[in-house]
C-alpha cells in the first residue's frame, strides 16, 4: 500500500519473440521492478543493458528512457511493478461559495 500521492502499479505483461516496448522516462524517482516468469528479456535502462531469464528479478530507475526486448525464439512473461511517486497530487480547485 502506498499513501497518497505515490502510486504503484503491478502489470503482468507478454513479450512475443522479437517484440520490443520503448518507454519515454516517467516522473523522477520512479523505480521499476521485474521478475521473469518464463522466457528470456533485455532491459535497457539509461547506457546499460540486462538480459534476465527464468525466475531472474531486477530492479532499475524509471525516470530514465528505457526498454524491454524478447530477442529470443520463445514467448517471455514477466511481471513488472511500477513506484511512481508524487503523481497522485494533481491540483484541484475547490469552490467556495461566499
Amino acid at each position: 500500500m502506498t499513501i497518497p500521492p505515490n502510486v504503484v502499479e503491478l502489470w503482468d505483461w507478454t513479450l512475443e519473440a522479437g517484440d520490443r516496448h520503448v518507454s519515454e522516462p516517467h516522473t523522477a524517482g520512479t523505480k521499476k521492478l521485474v521478475q521473469v516468469h518464463m522466457g528470456t528479456i533485455s532491459i535497457s535502462s539509461g547506457e546499460q543493458t540486462v538480459t534476465l531469464n527464468d525466475r531472474d528479478a531486477l530492479s532499475f530507475p524509471g525516470d530514465v528512457a528505457h526498454s524491454y526486448v524478447n530477442a529470443g525464439p520463445h514467448t517471455a512473461r514477466f511481471s513488472l511493478t511500477v513506484f511512481d511517486p508524487g503523481v497522485g497530487s494533481a491540483t484541484r480547485t475547490e469552490r467556495v461559495d461566499a
